[in-house]
């Protein structure tokens, strides 16, 4: 188990804490919270990519010529 908790970005820190959980029911509640982190971060990080992406667009519309409304 330790390798997918390294591969879902798991801390040496955050292994120690699901190592001390006491059954699986508190493993699979750990494991939905830190799946719901990783979600938030990845919403961030695709609006952080929205935001890049319509400035290339604007700048490859200006390039061409064309007014951005």
């Amino acid at each position: 188990m330790h390798e997918e908790l390294l591969d879902a970005s798991c801390s040496p820190a955050c292994q120690a804490e699901y190592d001390a959980l006491p059954d699986d029911a508190a493993r699979l509640c750990y494991l939905k919270r830190h799946r719901r982190r990783l979600v938030d971060e990845l919403h961030r990080q695709q609006e952080k990519l929205s935001c890049l992406d319509y400035m290339i667009f604007e700048l490859e519309q200006r390039g061409k010529g064309r007014d951005i409304v």
